[in-house]
């Protein structure tokens, strides 16, 4: 994500010093290379560099600040800016841009440390994740290997903002694609323009011209599409490319300013500085997930990072003293190495506590000084010395020069080189000693899991699996599905999915389980939590004796209740009335003896703006039974409470206490409405807990079989496995 380092050898900033910007030998880039245009160096964007990147992290390792995310955006105008002003400098000197030395210097830039990276997460993820988890992160690294990481996060529903989710530990390098998208066009682009401008008089003043009129039609253009698509679909406009290219040609539009900033008095660049500092600062704390993002809020962050580059384009050493919270020594060396804390920090995040949970090290401060001493490492082992490498090519036919470039370089960096190495593999020992009394690989077999649950009625048995499942310090070596399946498979199995799928209203002998002739008739209808329950109800029907016929129908994403509730799932709000009013309508006709209503205990929000908390979704569920017109024969039948996040808890090296969790708030609040109000209403309320949880603690499996695959839904297997439960809750309640 941080590119376009530029950092400036010693003789080069003596120069720019003298005299602004000159024609000097350097080797940041390519060694001892030709002359090439430098710009004098900015103290004050270096520690840009390092306030953004502490914001990135600091929001990832803590949720403070709120908008820490904003640092990303920062990034991409420093990028923009550096990297057109390197480019329109070159042409203006040369009048070419050398596009094979361009992307030689950003594979040179970016490459090395990002494939150390990519590499070290992938290792890891096989070794500790779960298998699907583990191959999710593989190809997360292809993506961004192929610099597409955005496209896949997009293309998968990943929202950025929800910490509840397994996150990715490479999913920070959605931001790295995106820049590296633009600058595999943009020089192209760049390339075309300033042919067709330089035809006339003064052409580097028309150049410039027409670069600065094209990128005002990009800027406005993504940024257009930014508020839009935030407002339609949020979660995809954040790893949109053309939702993020603006801020990027944002920056290039300030390169290509900037010469018309030179005349600028001190006293307004600082007061300018100081007010896109604030800028920068009040958007971290105050900007949040919630509001509209990349459009148009992160407008805030962006302007800010454009007036702060500007107040300090073309000053003197003078204005550095002005903004001492960024020219600072301190800030300057994060800047220098933020491109390598932005690149280990998530994967130390996400690993650390798996590794070492309860220790020092899986802390905040631990884990941000681990953070801090890796990228150290990474900086001067892999990417300043990779940075700094003579191209290939370099002095081509001139082997003195290629030599002695080679020599420099050597000269330079082999020794810092070495004793990198040598920190690399105290600091190795120094984790396999911290680590590996911590690395409790889970024996498959054996503990309370493996006991054989107490014989007796349906229920006393559930109870009897679900205590020994919260007693196991083991995984169990026999669970059916493994977890594994479970995750991966998701709703996929469940034999009454195409009944709660999106389309068209499914006919009611399709989704209809037992005999047809069987003298009772029942109904399960709702959303994905009655989807979730329908294995257990096919059961029932198939082991009733030809006593049952029971349909189950819903949709998937649609609360079964009279008011609209909002959903973002596709299709879902199209579908959702209709599918109501046909089902009411088949019930109303067909009078079964039973309908069971089973819905998400969420709040939610009607189609008018409403808030519909606990009490008011139970009752607008009554309210929407009325149409059935079976007044007496309804049963409200609570869902499982929430689960642990299956794909983040289950590990190699986690126990079954990682996965189980307590009741959730939200759903005793809805069971409590749910009893009260079915009560007064002369129907009946069914409770999951009896046959999801004991003592309060709902764990991941239950005898051999995992209970959800997610935090909401029952696996199909579980689903079944309790069906002689849920049939005796029923009859024991007068239901059936």
């Amino acid at each position: 994500m941080v590119l376009a380092y530029g950092k400036l050898s010693h003789a080069r900033r003596r120069a720019a010093a003298a005299g602004g910007r000159r024609q000097v030998t350097s080797t940041s880039d390519t060694g001892t290379t030709p002359t090439r245009p430098t710009a004098a160096f900015r103290a004050d964007i270096q520690g840009m560099r390092a306030l953004a990147v502490t914001a990135v992290v600091l929001a990832h390792a803590t949720g403070w600040p709120t908008g820490g995310f904003i640092g990303v955006d920062v990034f991409f105008v420093i990028s923009g800016f550096l990297i057109t002003g390197l480019l329109l400098r070159e042409h203006e000197r040369s009048g070419r841009i050398s596009l094979p030395a361009f992307f030689g210097r950003r594979i040179k830039r970016i490459l090395p440390a990002a494939l150390v990276v990519l590499a070290a997460t992938a290792a890891l993820a096989s070794w500790l994740f779960n298998t699907p988890r583990a191959m999710s992160t593989w190809w997360d690294a292809v993506s961004a290997a192929l610099l597409v990481s955005n496209w896949r996060f997009e293309a998968s529903g990943t929202d950025y903002f929800h910490a509840t989710d397994a996150a990715s530990p490479l999913q920070h390098f959605w931001s790295l694609s995106i820049e590296e998208q633009f600058y595999l066009v943009w020089p192209l682009l760049l390339l075309i323009l300033l042919a067709v401008a330089a035809k006339g008089a003064r052409p580097v003043l028309r150049s410039r011209l027409v670069v600065g009129i094209v990128l005002v039609l990009i800027v406005s253009a993504s940024f257009a599409f930014a508020v839009w698509q935030s407002a339609a679909a949020p979660q995809a406009a954040y790893f949109a490319t053309g939702a993020r290219v603006w801020e990027l040609a944002a920056g290039a539009l300030l390169a290509v300013c900037a010469p018309l900033l030179a005349r600028i008095p001190m006293a307004v660049r600082v007061v300018a500085g100081w007010a896109g500092l604030a800028g920068v600062v009040a958007s971290a704390l105050l900007i949040t997930g919630s509001i509209g993002f990349p459009g148009p809020w992160a407008l805030a962050p962006v302007a800010s990072a454009l007036l702060l580059i500007a107040a300090g384009t073309g000053a003197g050493p003078a204005y550095s003293r002005w903004m001492f919270p960024l020219a600072n020594p301190l800030s300057r060396g994060l800047g220098a190495i933020s491109y390598s804390v932005y690149l280990w920090h998530l994967p130390i995040l996400v690993f650390v506590p798996m590794l070492v949970s309860g220790t020092a090290l899986s802390t905040v401060p631990g884990m941000l000084a681990l953070i801090g001493c890796i990228s150290v490492l990474s900086f001067l082992l892999v990417e300043q010395p990779l940075h700094r490498m003579p191209l290939v090519g370099t002095f081509r036919g001139d082997a003195e020069r290629r030599a002695a470039a080679w020599t420099a370089w050597r000269d330079r960096f082999g020794q810092q080189f070495l004793y990198s190495a040598v920190g690399l593999v105290i600091v190795a020992g120094l984790a396999v000693i911290v680590l590996g009394p911590a690395l409790r690989m889970p024996v498959a077999a054996g503990g309370p899991a493996a006991v054989a649950a107490p014989v007796g009625d349906p229920l006393q048995s559930i109870a009897g699996e679900l205590q020994l499942a919260t007693e196991a310090t083991s995984w169990p070596d026999d669970l059916s599905p493994s977890l594994d399946d479970a995750i991966s498979a998701t709703s996929s199995t469940n034999p009454a999915r195409a009944c709660f799928d999106i389309g068209a209203t499914p006919d009611a002998g399709s989704c209809t389980w037992g005999d047809a002739g069987a003298p009772k008739h029942v109904y399960l209808v709702g959303d994905s939590t009655a989807l979730a329950y329908a294995p257990a109800f096919r059961a029932i029907a198939d082991q009733s004796g030809g006593a049952l016929r029971i349909t189950t129908m819903g949709l998937y994403g649609c609360r079964f209740t009279q008011d609209l509730v909002q959903n973002s799932g596709a299709g879902v709000m199209d579908d959702c009335p209709t599918r109501k009013h046909d089902i009411a309508e088949r019930i109303a006709a067909d009078q079964p003896d039973l309908v069971i209503v089973s819905n998400a205990f969420a709040d939610g929000r009607s189609t008018d703006g409403r808030a519909l908390d606990a009490t008011a979704m139970v009752a607008s569920t009554l309210a929407e039974t009325t149409a059935y017109q079976v007044p007496g024969r309804v049963v409200l039948l609570a869902p499982p409470p929430l689960g642990a996040e299956l794909g983040s808890c289950y590990s190699r090296v986690s126990s079954p206490q990682d996965c189980a969790v307590g009741v959730d708030t939200a759903w005793t609040d809805f069971a409590t409405a749910s009893e009260s109000a079915a009560a007064a209403a002369g129907e009946r309320f069914i409770s999951s807990l009896p046959f999801s949880c004991v003592d309060g603690v709902c764990p991941a499996f239950a005898g051999t079989t995992p209970t959800k695959y997610d935090r909401v839904h029952l696996t199909p297997a579980f689903a079944e496995h309790i069906a002689p439960a849920v049939l005796q809750t029923l009859q024991a309640a007068g239901a059936l």
